[in-house]
């Protein structure tokens, strides 16, 4: 695959569908100094969905709705990677300090596609959960079995580098086929609406806001951390896409 090809392939589906043929020649012909633009374009389509064509009814909102839980997975193994704190992560004396999770669950209830109401429907979505989360569920008994035993404490050197990078890997692919299955889900379940889409949007920005901030607050009373910092800056870029693409499709409802 050359480098016209991948990045033509960043572009949401409906771009590529429509006009994938003329990006990859448009790139191709200009070579390496075209890279930087096209890389921005197709970020700042992603970020603008109400500019979709739509090759077929209810494509945009199909892939918004598949994007938005990529995004929250993207949230949970950002999340994981930061070390526990009581920053964002509240105990039963501090409940408050987990506020911040309140509008983000609340959008990911609103974004999450409906199934249809009928036995072969539900039996079609239950065998496709099967078949999607089959392997991932596989990995992840794994990787509980090895932590029980008690392996992962003895190990050194090149053994726990492989054992922390087997970690992660599970981690990724488990979000990867989480993925997926929304993705297989929304192709016969009822899709959220525009209005819905928009709303989770900015309820899951305005939850990643508040953690960002919150974040910020304690390195402020305290000393500042290079991790902490890293951690409010991801948060902060995804909580801005969020509310982007919410507000670019309250736009294109109305």
């Amino acid at each position: 695959m050359n480098a016209a090809t991948l990045l033509t392939r960043l572009y949401p589906p409906a771009v590529r569908e429509r006009w994938g043929e003329d990006i990859r020649h448009e790139v191709s012909a200009s070579g390496i100094r075209s890279w930087p633009d096209t890389l921005a374009g197709a970020a700042r389509l992603w970020l603008h969905p109400g500019d979709w064509p739509e090759t077929c009814t209810g494509q945009t909102r199909r892939v918004v709705t598949v994007a938005l839980f990529a995004l929250t997975a993207a949230t949970g193994l950002l999340l994981r990677s930061a070390e526990p704190s009581t920053t964002l992560t509240a105990d039963i004396h501090h409940p408050a300090t987990s506020l911040w999770l309140a509008p983000l669950l609340l959008g990911i209830g609103l974004a999450a596609p409906l199934p249809p109401l009928s036995g072969a429907a539900l039996r079609s979505m239950t065998a496709a959960a099967v078949r999607t989360l089959a392997a991932p569920t596989a990995a992840v008994v794994a990787l509980c079995l090895t932590a029980w035993s008690g392996m992962a404490e003895h190990l050194t050197g090149f053994a726990d580098t492989a054992a922390v990078t087997s970690y992660w890997l599970t981690l990724g692919f488990v979000a990867l086929r989480l993925c997926v299955l929304v993705a297989r889900i929304a192709r016969t379940a009822a899709l959220p609406t525009t209005r819905r889409l928009s709303t989770a949007l900015l309820h899951i920005g305005t939850g990643l806001t508040l953690a960002a901030s919150q974040n910020l607050l304690a390195m402020v009373r305290t000393a500042p951390h290079p991790g902490s910092l890293a951690e409010s800056t991801a948060l902060g870029l995804l909580a801005a896409t969020a509310i982007s693409t919410g507000h670019d499709l309250r736009q294109k409802r109305a």
